[in-house]
């Protein structure tokens, strides 16, 4: 049996649940915070648990789900590209490697948020940031500058360009 009580923090309405029974895997003894989705106001409760979007808990036909599920199989790409091996540099590929694998769970986290492209479009800001910033090495502005244009279009629902093999 679950107790509920609601919490009203600066304007907005987060839904807590005290967990008395065997806890699921992965979770500490308490509360949990019961978030939803901006859509179609399901509880996101499998979605956190197993930290990856999950059906059961959306609507059938849910946008953004099917959004979140883009950019799930974005960050995957990000993380195989992360693992091939490049021609080049070794540090310069090093660093291309940590990049995309840092980015790739940067947007697996935003995967799971009740409003996913609200996120991934507060990122491409951040690229475009990273993309102006003076002191950047070109290597890395060209790498941000992918991740942002990957980002405004997963934020409009097309599918990404493909990701650039590797540093130069």
């Amino acid at each position: 049996m679950l107790v509920g009580k609601i919490l009203v923090r600066r304007r907005c309405l987060i839904v807590q649940y005290s967990w008395p029974g065997p806890m699921p895997p992965a979770r500490r003894r308490g509360t949990i915070a019961l978030i939803r989705c901006a859509r179609c106001k399901g509880p996101l409760y499998q979605t956190k648990l197993k930290g990856q979007p999950r059906q059961e808990d959306h609507e059938q036909g849910c946008e953004t789900f099917i959004r979140a599920i883009r950019i799930v199989r974005y960050a995957d790409e990000l993380k195989r590209a992360a693992s091939k091996p490049n021609q080049g540099r070794w540090r310069s590929n090093r660093r291309w490697r940590k990049y995309l694998l840092r980015n790739a769970k940067k947007l697996s986290v935003a995967a799971c948020e009740p409003d996913p492209v609200a996120v991934v479009r507060d990122l491409s800001v951040q690229y475009q940031a990273e993309c102006q910033a003076r002191d950047t090495p070109a290597d890395a502005t060209r790498m941000a500058e992918m991740l942002m244009k990957a980002c405004r279009r997963l934020a409009l629902g097309e599918a990404p360009a493909p990701i650039v093999s590797g540093p130069v």
